[in-house]
């Protein structure tokens, strides 16, 4: 029994996003898409299906193709161009193109897949969890700028009324030692 391939039609009626989005990433992850055929004539696994979720799914969750294609990396082969130098490669190429999974391997899979993506979703709320720490950060390093500006701000100001009221009870006493009292008057008078 031959394994059941899809167009790009019914891989984006299945994952319920636009086929020009499908495009899009089979195009931009294309070592990573399983297909068989070429030009028009291509189609794809099964597997094709969690790979595009998995790829729609990061981009949702706002990370990079950089970022994605990382993932794809640890969880997924990489489609290789290979030369059909020899019958050898040739017939090798085509018991791949063949190939059928059991479906243990590829409930495997699909948990693997699953686990992977929420790993993914987990990375991705901690990047936004860590986005708006920094914001806090931000706004601490702020409010701390300002209460320093405020304090020095404020000492400036005490230490000028602290010099302010010493500059006036040393002129108070030297118009003081001055002034000559009645007594002192009295005093030199008769001296």
């Amino acid at each position: 029994m031959k394994p059941k391939l899809l167009t790009v039609a019914e891989i984006a009626k299945e994952l319920q996003i636009p086929e020009s989005t499908v495009r899009y990433y089979r195009d931009r992850f294309l070592d990573y898409i399983p297909y068989v055929g070429e030009g028009r004539a291509k189609r794809y696994r099964l597997e094709t299906l969690d790979v595009l979720r998995f790829i729609a799914e990061g981009f949702n969750r706002k990370l990079t193709a950089t970022e994605i294609e990382e993932g794809l990396s640890r969880m997924v082969a990489r489609n290789i161009d290979v030369e059909e130098a020899t019958a050898m490669t040739a017939a090798a190429v085509q018991q791949q193109s063949h190939f059928s999974m059991s479906p243990q391997v590829m409930e495997e899979i699909r948990n693997i897949m699953g686990q992977f993506t929420q790993a993914m979703n987990v990375i991705a709320d901690q990047k936004e969890e860590i986005a708006e720490l920094r914001k806090v950060v931000v706004v601490l390093k702020e409010q701390q700028e300002q209460q320093k500006q405020y304090i020095e701000s404020s000492l400036n100001e005490q230490n000028e009324k602290f010099m302010a009221a010493i500059q006036s009870i040393q002129e108070e006493r030297e118009a003081a030692s001055k002034k000559k009292t009645w007594w002192r008057r009295l005093f030199e008078e008769k001296g």
